[in-house]
């Protein structure tokens, strides 16, 4: 990608030099005065970490020092892009086969799934931050006129004080959720999961509710069998998930407890949640309960101290990163979000808007009717990626090479990709033989679940 600035220099180079090879060559783009979201754009659809490798920036420093405002705005532009793509990367090589597998193993449970969720207007959430104590019984007082969702962190904490949310959410892809629902799950309370959640989670309830998020292969899935509802998950944590969902039911008002995003005088989570009977299973006189939790907290964490009339909190950076997705969801949304403020981190909301401008519209949260059994759809794509053609590098020109369905079909794939990558650590990879891999390793995962199925 070639950046610069006034199209009469480029014009004038033109004039004078032949650049009909570089021009012609598919690897190369040329940019002249990008807007800010254009040069963001073009970044995030056209450099793909999975399969792309590292990437290096190259300034012409007697061009640059021109146009200095113009290139200078150019590479806070990009780096904005970078994190978007490294934090998004460094995601897909943790769990990029592990939602490709969880969401072949919620299949048949997802094609018989028809329970729902009613709008409501004003929706409760609960967290499952140190503070989420102090506010059960408003919690128990605010419930009656309100549809009352519990993150599965917070879910054994509500049990505890014998209070039952409406509904509850999950969108942790690794089995160490199953921990949050070790005292049960409530019968008749539906269980809202992703489709790339542990298949074990889902065999807890027969009021299971799948939505799909952003992964790739769920996309998938919903657009080519079987339609559910999107939840936006891109904040990393479950209380972004379930606001998320309040807000596709159409909810206008919606309250946050115990959403604290720190670690407030040192005490990591409210009493009942998961970490409380596995730390206690493993205590004894010289190993107390408190030592535990004081081990969870400073060992190999990068802590910021606060203090604040509250007292001092702990806030890890991934916290801070989760409260700031968070704000960025609430600047965004019409309805108005309240975190109801306990000893944690205070969490930016704008001021509310007057209720008649508001835009809320309600909607049943549901998935709609299947196209074929969940075992024919699968036998279809996997015919579908077979019959894809063999990659070859510069990959970007052959993916520019397929119809919109075939690369569709690579995209679903592409999280898979990541993991293979990592799992050849410094080894040099050519990027087709990267997507080769990953074709082989999801067709087998397909070909063995058909069978043993």
């Amino acid at each position: 990608m070639i950046l610069d600035s006034g199209i009469e220099l480029l014009r004038a180079i033109l004039g004078r030099i032949d650049l009909r090879k570089l021009l012609l060559d598919p690897r190369v783009s040329i940019l002249i005065d990008p807007p800010p979201e254009t040069l963001q754009e073009f970044l995030l659809t056209h450099y793909i970490p999975s399969i792309s490798g590292d990437i290096k920036t190259v300034p012409l420093r007697s061009r640059v020092d021109l146009s200095n405002e113009f290139f200078q705005s150019c590479i806070s532009t990009f780096q904005k892009g970078m994190e978007t793509l490294s934090h998004d990367f460094t995601v897909q090589t943790q769990f990029g086969k592990k939602w490709f597998v969880n969401s072949l193993a919620n299949l048949p449970v997802a094609e018989q799934t028809t329970h729902l969720l009613t709008p409501k207007r004003k929706v409760l959430i609960t967290a499952a931050g140190p503070s989420l104590e102090s506010f059960i019984e408003q919690i128990r007082k605010e419930r009656k006129e309100s549809l009352f969702i519990a993150t599965d962190t917070s879910l054994p904490v509500l049990l505890e004080y014998e209070l039952n949310p409406d509904a509850v959410i999950s969108i942790d892809c690794q089995h160490v959720s199953y921990h949050h629902f070790l005292k049960g799950l409530p019968k008749n309370i539906p269980l809202v999961l992703d489709l790339a959640s542990p298949p074990l989670l889902a065999r807890l309830t027969e009021k299971v509710i799948f939505f799909a998020s952003l992964h790739p292969f769920c996309r998938y899935i919903s657009t080519y069998w079987r339609q559910f509802p999107s939840i936006d998950t891109s904040g990393g944590n479950v209380t972004h998930a379930a606001v998320s969902l309040a807000l596709t039911l159409g909810a206008d008002q919606i309250y946050l407890y115990g959403a604290d995003f720190s670690f407030p005088r040192g005490k990591s989570y409210a009493r009942g949640s998961y970490l409380y009977p596995y730390f206690l299973t493993r205590s004894h006189r010289y190993l107390p309960l408190e030592s535990s939790f004081s081990h969870f907290l400073f060992n190999n964490q990068k802590l910021e101290k606060r203090k604040g009339d509250w007292g001092i909190r702990y806030i890890p950076p991934r916290m801070e990163h989760y409260r700031l997705y968070l704000e960025a969801l609430i600047e965004k949304s019409s309805a108005l979000i309240v975190p109801v403020r306990g000893e944690g981190e205070s969490i930016r909301v704008p001021p509310p808007s007057p209720r008649y401008e508001r835009d809320i519209s309600m909607r049943i949260f549901s998935a709609g009717p299947k196209s074929s059994s969940w075992k024919e759809f699968l036998r279809s794509y996997l015919e579908n990626i077979q019959q894809l053609s063999i990659p070859f590098d510069p990959v970007v020109s052959y993916l520019e090479s397929l119809s919109l369905d075939q690369r569709n079909l690579w995209t679903t794939l592409l999280p898979i990709s990541a993991v293979i990558r990592k799992e050849h650590g410094k080894e040099e990879v050519p990027s087709s033989s990267l997507l080769i891999e990953s074709r082989t390793w999801a067709m087998e995962k397909i070909e063995r679940y058909l069978r043993d199925w």
